[in-house]
């Protein structure tokens, strides 16, 4: 009975639908599996059977003594058209684990034609070279260096700026080729193309160009292909000569009285054409710190003023002399005193000269005309004397 009655039951019935959902659950997701199988099966039987072509461009490698040879002539790369499954021909192109080579061992110098052969290309893929042979000419090798020329057009550069030295990032190149090319090598030369009116320094990265006498290119390699150039460019400058100002700077010893002087009177000054306009003498600091003697030193010369580009000589010889201040007032009262006393005998001499010519006229008076003429001459000579002391 009680069974029965659990027949009967709603819970019989919920039990039953989930176990039937589960089944069902199970049987669609299996035929999906299975289906899913028979796909990727379909596809990799597809890939397998299904061709496919590509086009590629290959670099030619060349077997041959390189340290002896010399080979022109060759193409760099190669067009190589492939074919064949789809899948092999995808995994070559994403490996490109294969080579397009010409052996050239066992040949000697001069021209030859070879066929090209390949490497690393399975045996269901079918391979096509475009060209399939090459001509080429080989030489005995040659490597010299060469020093590196730059060139310009000046005529590039704005008026009243000029060109200095070039600088290079590298000085000397090496030159490889045939040992009959380079026999005809002249020059390697690096040119810089200026823009017009060209008022700075100008650098760009220039591709280098060997060269015979008569401006050709030569079919040669070069190590490196291009390199680093740099223009300095500035304003032009001249010349003029200056006079030397001597100028002391910083505190002596005190007491001390100090003169500068050289004998290098003036220098040559270096620098733009505004700059030396403007410059009437070279102002040339002297430090006096310190110094309690004459003494001689060398003092450089440093161009400080805009514009000024150098000077020579770059340095010059100044004599330092020393006295003392003391010494030099006394010496100034001793010459004064000197002349004071040049000044009175000088006029007692005069009232000496002036007595005797009044008493020589009392005497004597025929030789009054005569008296008078010489009184009037000492006269004349008290007064020049007296000036001169003044």
């Amino acid at each position: 009975m009680k069974f029965s009655k659990f027949l009967g039951t709603k819970a019989l019935y919920r039990i039953l639908s989930l176990f039937f959902a589960l089944l069902l659950f199970f049987f669609v997701s299996y035929q999906r599996l299975g289906s899913t199988r028979v796909s990727d099966k379909e596809v990799a039987q597809s890939n397998l059977t299904t061709n496919k072509s590509l086009t590629l461009k290959v670099p030619l490698t060349l077997n041959v003594d390189s340290n002896k040879y010399y080979v022109t002539g060759y193409p760099e790369k190669i067009k190589v058209e492939v074919s064949g499954p789809s899948a092999l021909v995808t995994a070559l192109d994403n490996t490109r684990n294969f080579e397009v080579y010409a052996d050239l061992s066992g040949l000697k110098t001069g021209t030859h034609t070879v066929k090209l052969k390949t490497s690393g290309f399975s045996k269901e893929l079918s391979v096509a070279l475009v060209p399939e042979k090459i001509t080429v000419k080989i030489a005995t090798k040659k490597t010299v260096k060469m020093p590196i020329q730059v060139r310009y057009d000046a005529d590039q550069i704005q008026k009243d700026y000029v060109a200095g030295t070039p600088t290079i990032s590298q000085q000397t190149v090496e030159v490889i080729g045939a040992k009959s090319e380079v026999a005809k090598l002249d020059s390697v030369v690096a040119n810089v193309n200026l823009p017009n009116n060209t008022h700075t320094s100008y650098s760009r990265t220039v591709l280098l160009q060997a060269l015979d006498k008569k401006g050709r290119v030569l079919n040669v390699s070069l190590s490196p292909e291009t390199v680093k150039v740099t223009v300095p460019i500035s304003q032009a400058t001249t010349t003029k000569n200056v006079k030397v100002k001597l100028v002391a700077e910083n505190n002596g010893v005190a007491g001390k009285k100090y003169q500068l002087s050289t004998d290098t009177k003036t220098i040559q000054v270096r620098g733009t054409k505004s700059a030396l306009s403007k410059l009437s003498s070279f102002e040339v600091p002297v430090s006096v710190a310190g110094v309690n003697e004459s003494t001689t030193r060398t003092i450089k010369l440093s161009p400080t003023q805009s514009g000024i580009a150098s000077v020579s000589p770059a340095s010059i010889e100044v004599q330092i002399d020393v006295s003392d201040e003391s010494t030099t007032e006394t010496s100034t009262e001793a010459v004064l005193n000197e002349s004071s006393v040049k000044s009175s005998s000088s006029q007692a001499t005069s009232s000496e000269a002036k007595s005797t010519v009044s008493s020589s006229s009392s005497t004597e008076s025929s030789k009054s005309e005569s008296s008078s003429e010489t009184s009037s001459s000492s006269s004349t000579s008290s007064e020049s004397t007296t000036t001169s002391s003044e």
